[in-house]
């Protein structure tokens, strides 16, 4: 997978150098409120405004100029609240302009003149897939909303219906669709928020970005439309602490949201943009990204889907989130879905991240994804089903994995509900790879140990007859990593539906999948159990009280629901994965921890719901004693 790193970005063309601003302080009084309408400049507004003023945008579409460059405490809110995608948000900025009625047709292809546009070019062709290498260009042509494919071509190409082709160096825009009855449009302005690349001077913090629709920017790729930290390091003193809240962000070129230090990126729609819905690299608070200063960046709530239009290989970065150097990462409640790419990643140094509660479904590649990262990090309470289906399983290697570790350290993965795709993908996986030179600080040769997946469910929905995605551990560094099968806890407690008992979907402790039998054979998953129901329900089950994180002490009532087709059963309580009390098949459940005598700091609590079937799901959440 990617070995690639942010900061070794250099431009092909030309790219801005970074400005710096001194800080000048967060604690700003708030100014007057702002009314902005169709037709306003809210570029030139805002940069004749004061610190800290609350911009409301009223219904309507700007097509701005340039990019906005926010001060101090700016707050930029449309006028209708919204929220995507139940709610559109009428309140529109937009990065493109309108071309179709300036389109001339010369015999073989409709053509614009005069596009001067030329944004940057960030990434090489080779990365991009194979017949779309025009996805190195940040420019877009639109008809109706719906992006063409961009050729890649130092002369004209023949140009079929759905393309296009910029002649850079004539300023001629090229395609072969009549335009009329149509709204043609292509991008122009690189980011609709701007920081410190690409020409922007702003190093504003504690800036608000609330019911938008933000599209058609010529974004270009490792860079985000609203970006807090450009393709580098970001920064915990300049454009930190956003809040970018109940957004729709759509059609971008390269990143929907970039964030940094301190950001909370809450509830947004950010789908269909060219390369990657939501990401990017943070570090560690020093300059060069090395450090240890937590990242204090909160994905939560967020719906990412159908991004990477511009078919940027999903190897290099695409996909629905991405982070890279973050130190406690926290994705929590998203649902992504139907991305080009991987659902949610953390590629590249990454410390103490938290997948909690997400939906992943529906993804081309994996679906929770750790990759060359390190310890702490705890995978809990997804729903994972059929990412990686266009992989086959027994040709992927280990990846293209529903739950999957990648040479990767310390990963604590548990109360998960997976569903492999009858096409393809695997379940979940433990890999060590040789990473060769990748190189990401602190620069040490990266390694896989230390995971341990647990209570977990699994299901398959293939047929007996077809291949199955793989449970295990896959060691494609066996000279670098001889001991990789012992210093890996693997996988315990785990419940497994297939098709066939005789299946071989499991491996540990060398080449080649094998039966369940043979796993616990190898040790693993000896406290497991695996079963032919591949077809029945599995139940959801939830805690609703004490919410994860509160502090509790003496009696303590846990309380949640569970949902299933089938009836429930049971519903058990966990601490610390030892059953402290049992209830019926009810719900809302309602179960009691007596706390006397249990040691301070943090505890697992899990509620274990059964059906009639035996089919069972488990919720946690961390609960501290003073």
């Amino acid at each position: 997978m990617s070995s690639y790193s942010p900061w070794h970005y250099k431009s092909i063309r030309t790219v801005a150098g970074l400005a710096a601003i001194a800080f000048v302080g967060s604690a700003l009084a708030q100014a007057a409120t702002v009314d902005i309408h169709p037709g306003d400049d809210i570029p030139s507004i805002v940069n004749s405004s004061p610190a800290g003023t609350k911009f409301v945008i009223y219904p309507g579409t700007y097509r701005l100029t340039q990019p906005i460059v926010p001060k101090n405490g700016d707050v930029f809110i449309g006028q209708t609240a919204c929220a995507p995608p139940k709610t559109s948000c009428p309140a529109v900025l937009s990065g493109s302009v309108i071309i179709g009625p300036k389109a001339t047709f010369d015999g073989t292809y409709y053509k614009v003149t005069g596009q001067t546009q030329q944004g940057d070019v960030t990434i090489e062709s080779i990365h991009c897939l194979t017949g779309f290498e025009g996805c190195i260009y940040p420019e877009d042509l639109y008809f109706d909303g719906v992006p063409l494919q961009h050729l890649y071509s130092a002369v004209l190409p023949t140009i079929a219906t759905g393309q296009w082709w910029f002649d850079y160096a004539s300023h001629v825009i090229y395609f072969h669709d009549n335009p009329a009855g149509h709204v043609v449009e292509t991008s122009v302005v690189p980011r609709a928020f701007c920081l410190t690349p690409l020409g922007c001077e702003s190093t504003a913090n504690n800036v608000t970005v609330r019911y938008l629709t933000i599209e058609e920017f010529a974004t270009p790729i490792l860079f985000g439309t609203v970006d807090g930290a450009g393709s580098g390091f970001g920064s915990p003193t300049l454009g930190a602490n956003w809040v970018v809240q109940q957004n729709e962000i759509r059609l971008n070129h390269g990143t929907g949201v970039r964030p940094n230090f301190g950001w909370q990126v809450l509830n947004n729609y950010s789908h269909n943009n060219g390369d990657v819905g939501l990401g990017g690299g943070i570090g560690g608070g020093n300059s060069d990204g090395t450090g240890t200063l937590p990242s204090n960046l909160l994905i939560q709530g967020n719906e990412v889907a159908y991004n990477d239009y511009a078919h940027v290989n999903p190897g290099f970065e695409s996909g629905g989130g991405k982070g890279t150097v973050t130190r406690g990462l926290v994705y929590r409640g998203n649902y992504a879905h139907n991305n080009l790419g991987p659902g949610l990643w953390t590629d590249g140094d990454n410390y103490d991240s938290l997948y909690d509660n997400n939906t992943i479904v529906d993804n081309s590649d994996s679906g929770a994804f750790h990759e060359i990262s390190y310890g702490g990090t705890v995978m809990r309470n997804n729903k994972l089903s059929n990412n990686g289906y266009n992989e086959p399983p027994v040709s992927s290697g280990g990846y293209h994995t529903n739950l999957f570790s990648s040479t990767s350290q310390g990963v604590e993965a548990y109360c998960n509900t997976i569903e492999v795709s009858a096409t393809g993908g695997n379940a979940m996986v433990m890999l060590a790879a040789d990473r060769g030179s990748d190189t990401f600080p602190p620069y040490q040769k990266f390694i896989s140990s230390g995971n341990y997946f647990h209570h977990n469910t699994v299901s398959w929905a293939s047929s007996s007859n077809a291949p199955l995605g793989l449970v295990g551990g896959v060691n494609e560094d066996t000279t670098g990593q001889p001991n990789f099968y012992k210093v890996n806890p693997g996988f315990d407690y785990n419940q497994y539906h297939l098709p066939s008992l005789a299946q071989h979907a499991f491996q540990w402790g060398g080449p080649g999948a094998k039966t369940f039998a043979y796993f616990q054979s190898e040790g693993m998953d000896t406290h497991g159990t695996a079963d032919d129901k591949n077809t029945t329900s599995v139940p959801n089950v939830t805690i609703t009280s004490p919410v994860d994180g509160s502090t509790v002490s003496g009696t303590v009532s846990v309380t949640g629901t569970v949902q299933d087709s089938s009836p429930i059963s049971t519903v058990e309580l966990y601490v610390d994965w030892t059953l402290k009390a049992t209830d019926g098949g009810k719900s809302p459940f309602s179960l009691t921890w007596n706390t006397d005598g249990a040691k301070a700091g943090p505890h697992t609590v899990a509620a274990m719901a059964y059906n009639a079937d035996g089919i069972r799901a488990c919720y946690a959440v961390t609960l501290n004693l003073p």
